[in-house]
């Protein structure tokens, strides 16, 4: 008998606030489960060092420019989850709606414009639709306090005006996302189970990661 997995494979968002792991979560994962791994494109953003200069100049623009560069992505990663590429599914490092999250705060703060924010959310709202949704949202569960003292070891010149008051608002607006995902509020959040992991050790064993691989697999089989 044909099942939905002969289809479709596991497509995984990675979500979390700033220094939470992300990366180094979808990478070690990844590996593991034989997904495309899909990172955040930071080295090669044009506007990040402008932006941290000027955030009410350059705001809109980088955030434009990510919701681009993430839809890029998603679609990769739709390709891996149906069965054209070479992977066993894809993992995401951060989506459309992590993004979001970020604009959101923009617009609250006043980088953002009103009639900006209306703009990016009809662009948001388009490429949500056009896309597939995951097949699980991994929120990584940082205190912000982790976070900053994690930014601060690794010592990234882009970050270095991030405040701690930013990533405690930054880990609301997530909550806030989470929330929508699992009402169903979202373009996306039809068929979509969200999974919180408590995130804040920093010295994980090789044992660890392939039982957080092998639990994040169970998820993904749960649902298809």
């Amino acid at each position: 008998m044909i099942s939905a997995r002969d289809f479709y494979k596991p497509l995984i968002w990675v979500e979390g606030i700033i220094g939470a792991g992300k990366s180094t979560f979808a990478r070690e994962v990844g590996s593991r489960l034989e997904l495309r791994i899909l990172e955040e494109p930071v080295d090669s953003n044009p506007y990040l060092k402008v932006f941290y200069e000027d955030p009410a100049k350059y705001a809109f623009g980088m955030q434009i420019h990510l919701l681009h560069r993430r839809y890029i992505q998603q679609r990769l990663a739709a390709d891996e989850a149906t069965s054209l590429g070479g992977y066993k599914g894809a993992i995401l490092d951060r989506s459309l709606s992590g993004d979001r999250v970020f604009a959101k705060l923009h617009h609250v703060a006043g980088n953002i414009t009103y009639l900006d924010w209306v703009t990016y959310e009809m662009a948001y709202n388009f490429m949500c639709r056009s896309l597939l949704p995951p097949t699980l949202l991994v929120f990584l569960d940082v205190q912000p306090e982790t976070a900053y003292a994690r930014m601060k070891k690794r010592d990234r010149t882009v970050e270095a005006k991030v405040s701690l008051d930013y990533l405690v608002a930054l880990r609301q607006g997530y909550q806030e996302l989470l929330t929508e995902a699992e009402r169903g509020l979202m373009p996306w959040a039809h068929a979509v189970r969200v999974t919180r992991i408590v995130w804040d050790p920093d010295i994980i064993t090789v044992g660890h990661w392939d039982a957080v691989a092998r639990t994040v697999l169970d998820a993904c089989r749960f649902l298809t």
